[in-house]
């Protein structure tokens, strides 16, 4: 079963040194540059991927509507 393992080497020295071992091994290994993405971008793409809540009401009055909705009763249950 193929698995993927992710090592972040400290520097190009450990790197050249893990892919050496690999081959050594016989395991394929394959490399992927790291793509930085500055903190601006980083909250856009969390803001695209997550979205985002739009209500008249505050956290305070939906935390209040979500507690009142819930409905508890006795259950009959057989195991």
């Amino acid at each position: 079963m193929p698995t993927t393992l992710v090592l972040e080497s400290a520097n190009d020295a450990d790197l050249d040194l893990l892919l050496h071992l690999a081959q050594r091994l016989g395991v394929k290994a394959t490399t992927t540059p790291l793509v930085k993405t500055s903190d601006a971008e980083q909250a856009r793409l969390l803001d695209e991927f997550a979205g985002s809540w739009q209500s008249d009401e505050d956290g305070t009055e939906l935390a209040r509507q979500i507690r009142e909705a819930r409905y508890f009763r006795d259950r009959d249950v057989e195991l």
